[in-house]
């Protein structure tokens, strides 16, 4: 899969000198097409339990169903002196908006998923880019997985698990979820998590061992309203480029204004659908 797979640059979106970061951690989450998240660790755990599987299972949904919306704000750094500003909502039960920032804090590019459509509105360019994710529920998931991991990791929203084949194992306070891939020069991914289903970092494995991408927490803060752990800075690893991504400001199960998840097209703009 290319670094374009999926991303919100494979719908028709012309890149800027500001999305460079943007492609890049894009990319990251492309390497998963079977399984998205990976632990990164060379720490072997324990052998693989069903019993694990089952209660961390049941503690990620358990944490989505607590989450109903989330407004953050944040930047991302790409290790060479950039930084994109960013603002990230989501709420339940399928709606997701995404927006990068010019430097004086206006929005540049957004994309927004409305539970059926994604859109992706270009403000420099006046285009507005569409594509229906309705009738594959598989490759909606994978998409918006691609798309919005730019903005937020695992713990703002659940990993993306292979429904069979995955399996866990519990080393102490650190849950180990891993999928053998096995193809594309990638030979598994491993996604870590505490019991109540936090995160705690990815990666994906080459077939020689290097770690081809990944994402590790650097800082998290707990919510008091729900108990939750979110992370609030986390590192991203893409070959020999990493970047940091740090949050600034983020509200939990405050509201989202609906407009935030408007796919409708801007007056002025080129509409084309994908």
């Amino acid at each position: 899969m290319t670094e374009e797979g999926r991303s919100g640059v494979a719908l028709g979106v012309e890149t800027t000198h500001a999305s460079t970061m943007l492609r890049r951690l894009t990319a990251l989450a492309a390497l998963g097409a079977l399984f998205v998240g990976a632990g990164c660790t060379d720490d072997k755990p324990a052998g693989p339990d069903p019993g694990v599987l089952a209660a961390v299972t049941t503690a990620l949904k358990s944490r989505m169903d607590t989450i109903h919306d989330v407004d953050v704000e944040g930047s991302i750094d790409d290790g060479h002196g950039q930084r994109l500003a960013f603002r990230y909502a989501m709420q339940q039960p399928g709606f997701t908006a995404g927006e990068l920032l010019t430097p004086t804090g206006e929005r540049a590019r957004a994309f927004v998923f409305d539970g059926k459509t994604l859109a992706i509105l270009d403000d420099a360019t006046k285009l507005a880019v569409k594509k229906d994710l309705a009738a594959d529920e598989e490759g909606m998931l994978l998409t918006l997985h691609d798309v919005f991991a730019t903005f937020v990791c695992e713990g703002w929203r659940p990993p993306l698990l292979k429904a069979t084949g995955t399996t866990a194992a519990r080393d102490g306070d650190i849950v180990t979820l891993t999928s053998a891939v096995g193809e594309g020069g990638v030979a598994s991914q491993r996604v870590r998590v505490k019991p109540d289903g936090a995160f705690v970092d990815k990666a994906t494995l080459a077939d020689d061992g290097r770690v081809l991408a990944g994402t590790t927490v650097l800082t998290e803060a707990k919510d008091a309203a729900t108990g939750l752990t979110f992370p609030t800075s986390w590192r991203v690893t893409e070959g020999q480029e990493t970047g940091t991504v740090t949050l600034s400001t983020w509200r939990i199960n405050q509201g989202v204004p609906a407009a935030r998840f408007s796919t409708a097209t801007p007056a002025g703009y080129t509409e084309r659908a994908q």
